[in-house]
């Protein structure tokens, strides 16, 4: 089965032989004459030299979090690359397409335009927002070679259940690469899905350190797939996608005692998550809130341009996501520290629908 899936992606990249950095030729310790490297070192340790390109201490840790093998594992910079990489490799411009289901995440359907892919739009169920698997099934096209689902989805905040996610590696075995996108997994009670990677050949996982972990600016994500893709999309990803300062800060937010800190504050926004859309819910001119296993909410209010405009005059940020399939007078509105949300409660009472 592995082989029909390869067999899906672009021929020229099948063919590829990927570049041969200096570090991947040779990794051990020793004095390094083979990179053309300046050999004075900065005040920042290893600086001047290159880094692993997928670093080996930094894979046996991914490797043990997310209980996979290690050639499960590609590290990326942020899972918005680990989208590129899947477009790049499996879309040939102007002939392939990928399958999206609105509202979600826009740089799925972004990064298929900047391949030059079509986008196969199976809009969610409304209001409950569960994916219509009849009319994916229906909707493929034999050029539709990636299923991109965001669980728990962005912006609705629901996780999608295990049991359709293996109902759509079924019914596209051999057809296409689900690509399930768990930024937010951390939040919900549902499992990952890294764990169907032994069970289907046809199912991908993309994890990021940039929501549950707080390292929004650090840039790095995790792709999650059988060994052989994984060695595709390393065909692919730039020699060096990881800089040393990152690795190094990456390996310190992954120690134990780093690891216990970020469960607690994953516990303290899941608590305050549902405080909020209790509050929220009692709010005049608030039609909806929508249940989340993310780090935010959604809700739908009676004007969603102005509550934000209010919110911005008081120096709050949310979002309003009118624009997306569904979601007219929706806006987005994400977990803070306790004094920003106390802040936005004040806030939210002062306005005037």
């Amino acid at each position: 089965m592995i082989d029909d899936l390869l067999a899906l992606a672009r021929p020229e990249i099948t063919r590829l032989i990927p570049y041969s950095s200096a570090r991947r030729e040779h990794a051990a310790q020793g004095i390094y004459l083979n990179a053309n490297e300046n050999p004075y070192p900065k005040a920042i340790p290893h600086l001047h030299r290159y880094p692993q390109p997928q670093p080996t201490r930094l894979r046996e840790r991914f490797a043990t979090l997310y209980r996979v093998d290690q050639d499960q594992i590609l590290m990326t910079r942020g899972s918005d690359e680990g989208i590129d990489l899947w477009l790049r490799s499996f879309c040939r411009a102007g002939n392939d397409a990928i399958m999206v289901c609105p509202p979600t995440y826009d740089m799925y359907a972004l990064s298929a335009a900047i391949q030059h892919a079509a986008v196969l739009s199976v809009p969610l169920i409304p209001d409950t927002f569960a994916l219509d698997i009849d009319k994916m099934i229906a909707t493929w096209q034999p050029t539709c070679k990636l299923i991109f689902l965001c669980s728990p989805n962005n912006p609705t905040g629901n996780v999608f259940p295990w049991q359709d996610i293996e109902r759509l590696c079924i019914a596209f075995s051999n057809k296409a690469i689900v690509i399930v996108d768990e930024a937010y997994i951390e939040f919900a009670s549902q499992k990952s899905c890294s764990a169907l990677l032994n069970k289907y050949d046809n199912i991908a996982v993309l994890r990021t350190l940039s929501k549950a972990f707080g390292m929004a600016g650090a840039r790095c994500g995790v792709v999650l797939a059988h060994k052989k893709l994984i060695a595709l999309l390393e065909k692919v990803i730039s020699p060096y996608p990881l800089a040393s300062p990152v690795i190094e800060i990456v390996l310190h937010e992954l120690e134990p005692d780093t690891l216990h800190k970020i469960q607690n504050q994953v516990a303290s926004l899941k608590a305050a998550r549902d405080e909020l859309s209790t509050y929220l819910s009692t709010l005049p001119f608030v039609e909806k809130v929508w249940p989340s296993d993310a780090n935010f909410i959604l809700l739908k209010v009676n004007d969603a341009k102005g509550l934000v405009a209010h919110c911005a005059a008081q120096h709050i940020v949310i979002r309003d996501r009118s624009h997306m399939h569904s979601l007219n007078q929706c806006v987005r509105i994400s977990l803070g520290l306790p004094e920003e949300n106390q802040q936005l409660k004040l806030a939210l009472e002062s306005y005037q629908a």
